[in-house]
Parts: structure tokens; C-alpha cells; sequence
């Protein structure tokens, strides 16, 4: 009798792990552990949007589907606020779209766009669930270097373009680096994209968490008719609400069709209880991520203050998200590293293979926490760091 086989598998074989997850998954933790991982604000939604989802859980309002692109409503609130803090117009009926968070929005925005074997261009370090989406969908990513800060080298940019180009994409505040890129910069991305007829996509999902007097620019806001821009936005970082799994992208007109058929093919639509949790978050308004940028700063200053003139550690200089990319000079990977913080000295890190990359580097989120967890997650790392280094 013929020997069975079990079906062999997918396109998915050969995409990286899930990173967060296989860092994790054979380590010996301890019971103590402290987080400087995975990048989850060490606060909740405001007590309005917990009221909202629970107001309608038990509800046809909560419990059945809502339009594929969300909630009318929702939609029209998001209308408003793109246009007065972002610049951003966006009609509610065919350019604005509710998603299951952000990054449901980046996949959604590339199979609109893109056919296989499309490049798409991404500055390094960069943020793997991107490259993983770009990937799953027969995308080929295009990595372009950054300096010793994270700003994006334009020269090289300039050199990556082809005739398979689709898109650039940019994260400011930066997801993993915490760089925020300055007005002209994303001007000139903009405006080259417009130039060479591919698409801008604007990943913003750390908007309100800038420090030291950077600020915030959408370069949707050059572009008035919408006819080359795409913005992503989460209420996971904002509003302190990863696991409502709800956020939202604005897009050209012209995608419109297209976005929707990925949408009802993937998710259908964002969780209806979520959704009104949003709107109530919305309602809020944005004072209420910003009522904990005091704290995330006294950490940030914790840890620039910790980390300063260690031997073997450079803090390059960046001014927003959640997140530091620690520059470290050793012969060891930065998954050794990682490692080595985690078991020995009770405390994670994300090592830079996960970002792209070859030099040793971790990157510390210290929004997870606050200033006395922080307090004695920097000791075990400078602990850990000083030993290994």
C-alpha cells in the first residue's frame, strides 16, 4: 500500500514566525518577569468607551454586523476629526474605512493596490507585520536604509524606485524605532509618490505620543483630492484598547470597491461593540491619550538617564511612540541578547532580527509600564547588560 503523505503547505511557509510569539514560546520565564516587549499602553479605555461596548454587548446593536466599512456614525465622527487633527478630508461614505485594528487596514489598503510580484518600499528597521503582510500577499518588500537617528536616507529612497513600484510606506511616530520624521521629509516622500503615480501609506497609529517638543504631521494633508494617500490609524494605542481590535484607514475614493472586497472577505466588519466603544472613545477626545504622555515621559526620561554612558549601549535620538531601538556594541545577535535578558535577568526585549537588520540592537518599549515597574525593569536590564555585553 502507497505510503501516506500529509498535504504539504502554503505560502505562509516561508514567512518569518509571528516574532512576539516564538521569543517567548521556549523561554524559561520567570514568575517575575517584566515586559519591555510587545507594545501595549500600560493604560485602559476611558470608563465612556467600556460603558458603550457593554451598553450594547447583549443588544442587535452589539451582537449583529454593521456595514462592512462601520458604522455611519462612527464614520462621520472619524470624518471630523481627521479634518480638524490631521488635515485630512475624507468623505465618510467611500474614503473612510473601520477595521479590525490597524494593521487589518495595511493588508486590506495592499490587496486593493497591489498584484504579485509589485514592490513595495520600507525603510529599515522596520515593522515585521508589515513586511509579513506584504509577503503573504506576493508583494516584494524593498528595504531602504535609515541613519544612526531612524531618519529615512532620501538618497537611498530615491535609488530603490523601479518600474514594479507601488507603494513607500512610512511610520511616524515610528513602530520599531520611536523616530518621528519631520515635515519636509514626508513632504517629499508625498510629494514623489504623487510625482511617480504610486501610493503613500501613512501609518500613524502612535500619533499623539510625541515628546520634546516634536509634533505630529499627516502628510495626507498635502493631499487634498485623496488621490494617492493612505492613512492608518488604531484605537489600540490611542486609546489604550488592543484588544477591542478596532481601527481605521482613509483612503482615494477610487479604492473604494476594492478596500470593500478584501473587508467582507477577511473580517466583514470591525466587532459592532467595539465599534461603539470607538465612538465613545472619539467622543472623549484625544486629551485623554494625552493626559498620560507625563507619565511616559518621566519613564522615557528614566530610561535615557539609566542607559547613558554605559559601556557597549548607545540610545540614538528619537522623539515619540512607544519605543527606543538600543544600539549594542557585541559579537553576540541581538537574539542572544534578548534571550539571555530573559532568563537570567527577568526582563524582555525585542531583539532587532525581528525588525531587519544584522546589528545587535534591542528595542525597549517603556510604554507598557509605569515609573516604578520601570524603575526595576532598568535595573535588571542594566544588570543584564553590563554582564553580557
Amino acid at each position: 500500500m502507497q505510503e501516506r503523505r500529509a498535504p504539504g503547505l502554503g505560502r505562509t511557509a516561508s514567512i518569518m514566525e509571528a516574532p512576539l510569539l516564538k521569543l517567548t514560546a521556549n523561554a524559561r520565564l520567570p514568575a517575575d518577569v517584566i515586559s519591555l516587549g510587545q507594545g501595549v499602553p500600560f493604560f485602559g479605555p476611558p470608563s465612556e468607551a467600556v460603558v458603550a461596548a457593554g451598553r450594547v454587548a447583549g443588544s442587535q446593536e452589539g451582537f449583529c454586523y454593521t456595514r462592512d466599512e462601520g458604522l455611519l456614525e462612527l464614520r462621520v465622527a472619524l470624518s471630523k476629526k481627521l479634518q480638524s487633527e490631521n488635515g485630512i478630508s475624507a468623505d465618510p461614505a467611500d474614503q473612510i474605512m473601520v477595521t479590525s485594528g490597524s494593521n487589518q487596514g495595511f493588508i486590506n489598503a495592499l490587496l486593493a493596490i497591489s498584484e504579485p510580484g509589485d514592490e513595495v518600499i520600507v525603510f529599515s528597521p522596520y515593522y515585521f507585520n508589515h513586511v509579513m503582510a506584504m509577503q503573504m500577499s506576493g508583494c516584494k518588500p524593498v528595504f531602504v536604509d535609515t541613519d544612526r537617528d531612524h531618519q529615512p536616507d532620501l538618497e537611498a529612497l530615491g535609488s530603490a524606485l523601479s518600474e514594479r513600484t507601488k507603494a513607500i510606506i512610512t511610520i511616524s511616530p515610528n513602530n520599531p524605532t520611536g523616530a518621528v520624521y519631520s515635515t519636509p521629509v514626508l513632504g517629499f516622500i508625498n510629494s514623489l509618490c504623487r510625482d511617480r503615480g504610486i501610493y503613500h501609506i501613512s501609518d500613524e497609529a502612535y500619533e499623539y505620543f510625541h515628546f520634546e517638543g516634536s509634533e505630529h504631521f499627516s502628510p495626507g494633508s498635502l493631499d487634498p483630492g485623496m488621490s494617492h494617500t493612505i492613512s492608518l490609524f488604531s484605537f489600540s494605542k490611542s486609546y489604550g484598547m488592543p484588544g477591542y481590535r478596532v481601527g481605521y484607514v482613509a483612503y482615494p475614493a477610487h479604492l473604494h470597491k476594492e478596500m470593500l472586497k478584501v473587508q467582507d472577505t477577511i473580517a466583514i466588519c470591525s466587532p459592532a461593540l467595539s465599534q461603539h466603544a470607538a465612538l465613545a472613545a472619539l467622543e472623549v477626545g484625544s486629551g485623554y491619550p494625552r493626559s498620560f504622555l507625563g507619565v511616559m515621559q518621566e519613564v522615557r526620561d528614566l530610561f535615557k538617564t539609566g542607559l547613558s554612558g554605559m559601556d557597549g549601549v548607545r540610545l540614538p535620538r528619537t522623539f515619540g511612540g512607544f519605543y527606543f531601538m538600543l544600539d549594542l556594541d557585541t559579537d553576540k545577535t541581538s537574539s542572544e541578547v534578548a534571550l539571555s535578558l530573559m532568563e537570567n535577568y527577568g526582563v524582555i526585549t525585542a531583539p532587532r532580527e525581528m525588525f531587519g537588520g544584522t546589528t545587535c540592537a534591542l528595542r525597549i518599549s517603556y510604554a507598557n509600564i509605569k515609573p516604578e515597574k520601570a524603575r526595576v525593569g532598568l535595573a535588571r536590564l542594566k544588570d543584564g547588560l553590563s554582564k553580557i555585553l
